[in-house]
């Protein structure tokens, strides 16, 4: 964190020396951006991966705890019910829970956590005495991804967590790239694909108020801005901030083709209140200029 207040004082410092209100707004956009970033990347150091492991016995939770420390930023919780708590709070890459838990059992919880938006996504763990098939099958109706029958081994166990989470990547690649080319034909209705399509709506219709911020989707959906910023990193691996700045100039690029107005028109139509931003944010996205990019278009 040291590293982020020196940057974010000698930004400041830096504003005070601009004399055009233009460019004190451009710098504080990038400003923004900067730390939007490097909050993300400070959250996402050496044992970044959140696992939430929830099990009324405290030697289960020790002895999985000492098998993935290591590489993974564990909490724990002692029934389902403190569970739900700590994944709301946290949002974890990754759940572990047991089945006969007193207060809500492992089913029930696992359906509270994927009837909740804030924690939907989560790849779930369950482990079980119990190997009948009926048993399996009611834990795979209540969202679980992976069943361990006691007792297990270690080696299976982080096998398997490897494995959701390399999964849950692959599919955060799959989003981001369906939600940044077709920002309004997200057609699936998973849980997580109408959270994305609700945001994103949202998103859109505030394109022209300048004042629209990452709060405004938080109390939108009803999470923290922490909160928010690792479902949509979970999801998408963007965070709130640069989801809007790339469905902004998704829009720009749409009214670029359709010559709905100059570069300068289209910049405010999209929210951005400088258009020297506004084009080396187009540039990074696109690889061309606004004006370029308006001009290959027949």
């Amino acid at each position: 964190m040291g590293d982020l207040n020196l940057e974010k004082e000698q930004l400041v410092d830096y504003s005070t020396k601009f004399t055009n209100q233009n460019d004190i707004e451009n710098l504080n956009e990038e400003k923004v951006e900067i730390i939007d970033s490097q909050l993300e990347n400070n959250s996402r150091n050496k044992n970044s991966e959140i696992i939430l492991i929830v099990d009324d016995n405290t030697d289960v939770r020790s002895y999985i705890k000492e098998q993935i420390e290591d590489e993974y930023k564990i909490f724990e919780a002692s029934n389902g019910e403190e569970g739900i708590i700590k994944a709301e709070a946290e949002i974890p890459d990754l759940i572990i829970t047991d089945v006969m838990m007193p207060k809500i059992d492992g089913y029930q919880f696992c359906k509270e956590i994927r009837g909740n938006n804030k924690t939907s996504h989560i790849p779930i763990i369950m482990l079980t005495a119990k190997a009948a098939l009926d048993d399996k099958i009611e834990g795979l109706e209540t969202g679980i991804d992976a069943y361990l029958t006691k007792p297990f081994s270690a080696k299976e166990l982080i096998v398997r967590i490897k494995n959701l989470i390399y999964q849950r990547k692959q599919l955060r690649k799959k989003f981001s790239k369906s939600t940044i080319l077709k920002p309004s034909e997200i057609t699936e209705i998973s849980v997580d694909q109408k959270f994305l399509e609700n945001i994103i709506k949202f998103i859109e219709s505030n394109f022209e108020n300048e004042n629209f911020t990452i709060e405004d989707i938080a109390s939108k959906v009803n999470m923290s801005i922490s909160q928010l910023n690792r479902k949509l990193n979970a999801l998408i691996d963007q965070p709130a901030g640069q989801l809007i700045r790339s469905l902004r100039l998704q829009r720009a690029a749409d009214l670029l083709k359709q010559k709905a107005g100059n570069v300068a028109e289209i910049c405010y139509m999209v929210g951005f209140s400088d258009q020297a931003y506004f084009s080396r944010s187009f540039k990074k996205q696109f690889g061309k200029s606004p004006s370029e990019y308006r001009n290959t278009i027949m």
